[in-house]
C-alpha cells in the first residue's frame, strides 16, 4: 500500500489510517521484474494515457503470446477493449468509480474466461485471472 505520489508522504493514506503502516510492500514494478506482471506501456508508451497498465503473465499465456513468446498485439488490444467494456458497464459509463471489477472476456481461442480488474498502487488497473488475485 504505497503512498499516492501526488500527496504529502508524511501524511498517512486512508489504508494506513484504517490498518496502520504496512509491514511490507510489494510494488507492481517489482512484480514486473519478477515476471508476474507485464507492463503494457512497454508495447506502446502512449498507452500510459489509458486505464490499464499491467496484465498478469498468467493471463498472457492464455493466447496473448505468439510462438516466440512475444506479445500478440492485436489479441492484447482485444483484451484491453473487452476489459474496458467491463469497467464501462460496471461504472455506469464511467460515472460511478470503484477499485475492483470482474467479468468475462473471450480469449483468442474463443473460450470464455473470467477476469478480475483491480486498481494498483499507481491508480491505474491490472487485468488478471482470478487465480492471480
Amino acid at each position: 500500500m504505497s503512498q499516492n505520489p501526488n500527496t504529502n508522504s508524511n501524511q498517512p493514506n486512508d489504508q494506513e489510517i484504517f490498518y496502520g503502516k504496512p509491514v511490507f510492500e510489494y510494488t507492481s514494478n517489482q512484480a514486473v521484474e519478477d515476471g508476474i506482471l507485464f507492463d503494457i506501456t512497454a508495447v506502446d508508451p502512449q498507452w500510459q494515457k489509458g486505464l490499464f497498465n499491467y496484465v498478469t503473465v498468467n493471463l498472457l499465456h492464455s493466447g496473448y503470446l505468439n510462438k516466440e513468446n512475444k506479445i500478440n498485439i492485436p489479441n492484447l488490444l482485444d483484451l484491453l477493449n473487452q476489459a474496458l467494456q467491463i469497467v464501462k458497464k460496471e461504472t455506469n459509463n464511467f460515472t460511478l468509480f470503484d477499485t475492483f471489477f470482474s467479468g468475462s472476456v473471450e480469449l483468442p481461442n474463443g473460450d470464455s474466461q473470467k477476469i478480475f480488474i483491480g486498481q494498483n498502487e499507481t491508480g491505474k488497473f491490472t487485468i488478471m485471472l482470478p487465480d492471480d488475485y
